[in-house]
């Protein structure tokens, strides 16, 4: 089965393999009728991929993956944003700055850990697009000291890892103030992987407007959880096969929603004045 809409599928100008056009492409071969193009903290890859889409008879929706700080590190979609919106590509900027730094950390500690690799190598390969632990990952099966991206995470990158270093904290309800204020729709990534159930609620009365229900790494139970967690809670349900390119992952379309989805997703958009944002430690 392939759905109408997936939501969350990332390019080269984050951590996938494939270019926007590309993305779209295959996208479009699988049948999938609008495409949100969610790369990590930035839009950049947006104007390539709607070009494409036009070409394709594909919608694209400007999505970004905004990392985000609620007592731990989690992850929003923010959908339907404007990517010419300055107080968004402010905040876009300072987070790509802050992923460069973060991986010259995990270098240094990769180096004291005995497998190092080169950090400038890993910035020069991402070109324009946005670094992440999945490049210093790749990183560390080519120099040899692991078998596999999986290895890397398990090893080195995860959140158990022993070089992993925490993303420069930014405050939940900052990001979703300033998605909203770009004209964004904002849904909590895969919670099943999160784990903050419990939040739920707080998350809602902070803005929150969807749940990404429908993913990968869901089970059908979890995502039938959470399908009654929206309804409870009064949040659209989102969903997509977060696909970054790697062998063995859900393709486009595998996971998403309908087409009366995306129109009620759509619906919910909202603008307000963005705020300032200082990004740091939580007190």
């Amino acid at each position: 089965m392939t759905w109408y809409a997936d939501l969350h599928a990332h390019s080269t100008f984050s951590d996938g393999t494939l270019t926007p056009e590309a993305l779209v492409a295959l996208a479009a071969s699988r049948g999938v009728r609008a495409l949100a193009l969610t790369d990590h903290d930035t839009v950049a890859g947006y104007p390539e991929a709607a070009a494409a889409g036009a070409k394709q008879g594909v919608e694209i929706v400007c999505g970004v993956e905004i990392t985000v700080w609620y007592t731990r590190e989690l992850h929003l979609l923010a959908y339907f944003v404007d990517p010419a919106d300055a107080a968004l590509s402010d905040l876009l900027v300072r987070r790509a700055q802050a992923r460069r730094e973060r991986v010259r950390e995990i270098a240094a500690r990769l180096a004291q850990l005995g497998a190092p690799i080169d950090p400038d190598a890993v910035l020069a390969a991402c070109r324009d697009g946005n670094v992440g632990r999945p490049h210093v990952a790749r990183a560390l099966v080519a120099a040899g000291h692991c078998a596999n991206v999986d290895e890397a995470f398990d090893r080195y990158l995860g959140r158990d890892g022993r070089a992993y270093v925490t993303a420069t904290h930014l405050p939940i309800e900052d990001a979703i103030r300033i998605a909203h204020a770009a004209g964004g729709v904002v849904s909590l990534a895969h919670p099943g992987i999160e784990k903050v159930d419990d939040a739920l609620p707080a998350l809602v009365e902070l803005g929150l407007d969807a749940l990404e229900a429908h993913h990968p790494a869901h089970s059908y139970a979890e995502t039938a959880r959470y399908l009654g967690m929206c309804q409870l809670l009064g949040l659209q349900a989102t969903g997509g096969a977060d696909f970054h390119g790697h062998p063995g992952g859900a393709p486009p379309g595998a996971f998403g929603i309908s087409s009366e989805g995306l129109a009620a997703l759509r619906a919910r958009r909202r603008s307000g004045p963005a705020p300032a944002v200082v990004l740091g430690s939580p007190p």
